[in-house]
């Protein structure tokens, strides 16, 4: 086990002689970057008496609507803007991908002004549902501690996943969960990054089958620990803080610090895409869809519906469009990915769609960026589909089924690179014929050649 794990031995803190701790001249300030299981934690475990006990200066910031909170508990009335409200793998890989600004001005240069910067996601991510899922964690956190390693001089502290009551998982999926708390805290993850710490909240409230324990739980449905769970976590979570602060060298040897280009930093594809990894399945709130998707239309178009509603393929809602577009005019609908993604570990993306309206002919845009030149703008590869009427269909598309759009002529770049993708869109209208129709669309995923 690493010494940088759950318990840290008390010989730590002869470690820390001369390394940053609570009682230098300048405080050391925290951030806690958390949703509800954290808030329960804060309040219930006393854990910003603790911190003030030691002489940290802590700060904790919540849902973007909660915002930021001072030392004192007062809210603030302010947030940080994180995007999505999402603190799951990928919404943490998402911050970590975001370029250092000086003034802040986005989540990730918020949380480098303090000195010890603590994350965590919520519940829900322990419900690893397969293997694919599980490799897409462990490439998420690999790319986060990347951008860790460049900041040796401030202090991070990851959390494993809260587990989940039996009601809300799986014992396969469970069984997951209690790996990827193993995988964070092994030798494999922390090893050669000494400002990289995990606290394993996992293995605190979890049952020897990766359940929340039955005494920790608020009852049979809900898997926010209870306040005896709280309770027991709160002083555990600042003295294991205090012991990692307490033993920290700032730009300890066996760190190599890399120099960033904010610009470059903000362009650079990341390394993602693994089988099944899901781009969008729409299973958030709808008042959230305009964070995401954007739409558009020429003069002419009409766009009456662009919401998240019912019928979903297998799932209570999806994309449902609603257009009217006159002969030649045309409009659409999708999602930027900044940073440009990587995709090319995989061969394809599927989805699932219906329409209202036979005959339809819809686009499929896959938008290329040319790495040699980012300002430039994307270049678009097409398949031209048309969706079922009235019953649900999974179309699966590999990478060698698009073929660059005629109206970009010898601009852009010509071939199609699933190294930088940086948009996903569907366009409508047609040349030759006005449309009308409805289309549900959901479950965006990645794929491999086999399944395409």
């Amino acid at each position: 086990m690493s010494r940088r794990v759950l318990v840290i031995l008390s010989a730590l803190l002869m470690i820390g002689i001369g390394a940053v701790s609570a009682q230098d001249s300048a405080p050391v300030s925290i951030i806690f970057m958390h949703h509800s299981t954290g808030l329960g934690i804060i309040q219930q475990g006393n854990v910003r008496e603790g911190f003030a006990n030691l002489g940290y200066v802590f700060w904790d910031h919540g849902y973007n609507e909660e915002g930021l909170t001072d030392p004192a508990g007062n809210s603030l009335g302010i947030n940080w803007d994180v995007p999505g409200d999402n603190t799951d793998p990928d919404g943490w890989y998402e911050i970590f991908q975001q370029p250092y600004t000086d003034p802040p001005s986005n989540t990730l240069s918020h949380m480098l002004q303090y000195d010890v910067i603590i994350f965590k996601s919520c519940f829900p991510t322990s419900d690893i549902t397969d293997d694919d899922m599980f490799a897409a964690y462990q490439r998420y956190y690999r790319s986060i501690r990347e951008v860790m390693d460049q900041y040796p001089d401030k202090l991070f502290v990851a959390w494993t996943t809260p587990p989940l009551v039996p009601n809300s998982t799986t014992p396969e999926n469970a069984a997951r969960a209690r790996k990827w708390a193993e995988y964070l805290t092994s030798d494999e993850y922390l090893e050669g990054h000494p400002n990289v710490f995990v606290f394993d909240i996992f293995n605190l409230l979890a049952d020897d089958d990766g359940f929340l324990r039955a005494e920790y739980r608020v009852d049979e449905w809900d898997s926010h620990p209870n306040e005896p769970a709280n309770q027991a976590v709160g002083p555990i979570l600042v003295d294991f803080a205090d012991q990692a602060v307490r033993s920290f060298v700032p730009g300890e040897p066996g760190v190599q610090p890399v120099t960033v280009n904010p610009e470059d930093a903000a362009t650079t594809p990341a390394v993602l895409g693994v089988a099944g990894e899901v781009i969008e399945d729409f299973e958030r709130d709808p008042a959230q869809l305009a964070d995401y998707w954007w739409s558009w239309g020429d003069e002419g178009v009409e766009l009456d519906t662009f919401e998240l509603a019912a019928p979903g393929f297998d799932s209570e809602q999806a994309l449902k469009v609603t257009f009217r577009s006159p002969t030649e005019h045309y409009g659409g609908f999708g999602m930027s990915l900044d940073p440009v993604w990587d995709w090319s570990a995989v061969d394809g993306i599927s989805f699932f769609w219906q329409a209202d309206q036979p005959d339809l002919i819809m686009g499929v845009y896959v938008g290329v960026a040319d790495p040699e030149n980012p300002d430039a703008p994307v270049t678009p590869f097409l398949v031209y589909l048309t969706p079922p009427a009235g019953d649900w269909e999974q179309v699966m598309l590999s990478w060698g089924a698009f073929t660059k759009a005629e109206w970009i002529g010898d601009e852009g770049v010509d071939v199609f690179d699933p190294a930088n993708i940086s948009e996903v869109s569907f366009v409508f209208g047609n040349w030759e014929k006005a449309q009308q129709a409805t289309l549900w669309l959901d479950d965006i995923r990645l794929a491999l050649a086999e399944s395409s």
